[in-house]
């Protein structure tokens, strides 16, 4: 696929063949029509658009742009989804409703949806084609993974557009937060750097040569305080800053083992560690729950659902349940490990039957959920405190810097 192009085409048919054609101003008796075709070159596009009847009349290449800077909203991740949804409801394969989702794009995405498209058209299936576009997360393909298995695939898009909708409290909370913090603290750190680039070369320059020397030494005293203290601010300000884009790359594209040090520094983090490791275990039971129910089998149940999370908490308790029932290990016993709480482990360990098993992992997924949402909220209390703390330490910096100005500027002024 690396050598497909797509390319935005405008033809003419001696009919309508949708809804968006109009007719031609010079040739009155053809329709125009523009749609966006996916291709190796522009002769397979002549081709393919003479072998369906049409008259080429434009084809432009639509130059391919970069993921991180045209990102897909939520909005549209579950409008997609809830799309496809309708038209298996409709009666339809998931493969057919989505290429008619995909052929009603032609937005700036349609370019990246044509992929998928392709891989449906070519035989492919309906998960491989949502794992091309590249944009949707290890749960909903996970979601969608165990309805294709058990033969739910309508029924899984239906709980992934549901995933969405439940995650938007949680990461309206998060991101709300996110932003007020980066916003103080990048208003910190740049009059921090204030500080030490102008402010403080320019007040060492001021100090007059005529003002006592005890006053000289006071004012010198203290603009090496105010250097310790703003230095010491910024580095602590520039390795968190640091810290937080290494993590936040760690998870999008570094190794298991890198991942599970990220996630072993922030799991110790009592603000942020409740938020991660609840919604891991809500998204991963609620997979498995779907499963199970489904009537798959348990070890390839536990196999998908594991895919449901990428914190190694998470993911190893499920590769550890494998590993246990595969030794002979009683399935109960098994399946009530760590992360599990004491009151969940009794929970799993009472189950009788499958039915049984999925409740309780369902009880255990809308409890962890209400837990995270709730720790979101603390995060968020703790976050804004945290800021000010912050905040407010740059500004006595900066009124203490000020204070050593006016010092200077008054030597200067009695040395006259």
């Amino acid at each position: 696929m690396d050598g497909l192009k797509n390319f935005n085409v405008t033809y003419l048919l001696p009919y309508a063949a949708d809804a968006d054609a109009v007719r031609d101003r010079s040739a009155t008796r053809h329709y125009r029509h523009t749609h966006i075709v996916v291709a190796a070159n522009t002769e397979q596009v002549v081709h393919e658009i003479r072998r369906n009847g049409g008259i080429p009349v434009e084809i432009n290449v639509i130059k391919p742009s970069w993921s991180f800077l045209n990102p897909v909203s939520r909005d549209y991740k579950q409008q997609f989804m809830l799309a496809i949804f309708f038209n298996t409801q409709a009666g339809l394969s998931a493969g057919r409703a989505l290429k008619l989702v995909i052929e009603a794009e032609n937005g700036p995405l349609r370019q990246r949806l044509n992929y998928a498209y392709l891989i449906v058209d070519g035989g492919g299936s309906f998960l491989e084609a949502m794992e091309a576009l590249d944009f949707f997360d290890q749960t909903t393909l996970a979601i969608m993974e165990a309805g294709e298995k058990t033969g739910t695939l309508s029924n899984a898009i239906n709980t992934a557009v549901e995933y969405y909708q439940a995650r938007a409290g949680t990461l309206k909370v998060l991101m709300g937060t996110a932003v007020f913090t980066s916003v103080e603290v990048a208003f910190s750190i740049a009059s921090l750097i204030g500080n030490r680039v102008a402010v403080l070369p320019a007040i060492e320059k001021e100090i007059s040569e005529n003002a006592s020397p005890e006053k000289i030494a006071s004012i010198k005293s203290g603009i090496a305080v105010a250097y310790f203290a703003n230095d010491l601010m910024l580095v602590i300000s520039l390795a968190l800053v640091f810290f937080v884009l290494v993590a936040i790359y760690g998870y999008l594209n570094g190794t298991q083992a890198f991942r599970k040090k990220i996630d072993d520094i922030i799991l110790k983090i009592p603000a942020i560690k409740d938020i991660v490791l609840h919604g891991a275990v809500t998204n991963s039971c609620k997979v498995a729950v779907s499963l199970i129910r489904g009537g798959v089998d348990l070890i390839a149940s536990i196999a998908i659902a594991e895919k449901a999370s990428r914190v190694p908490r998470v993911v190893g308790y499920w590769r550890e349940a494998v590993k246990r029932i595969q030794d002979g290990e009683d399935i109960s016993n098994a399946l009530a490990q760590a992360p599990l709480e004491n009151s969940e482990r009794t929970l799993v360990r009472s189950h009788t039957d499958r039915s049984q098993l999925a409740r309780a992992y369902d009880v255990i997924a809308e409890r962890r959920a209400s837990l995270a949402m709730r720790a979101a909220k603390k995060f968020q209390v703790f976050s804004f405190v945290a800021t000010l703390a912050f905040a407010l330490v740059a500004v006595l910096i900066a009124l203490f810097v000020a204070l050593i100005q006016s010092e200077g500027a008054m030597s200067s002024l009695t040395s006259m």
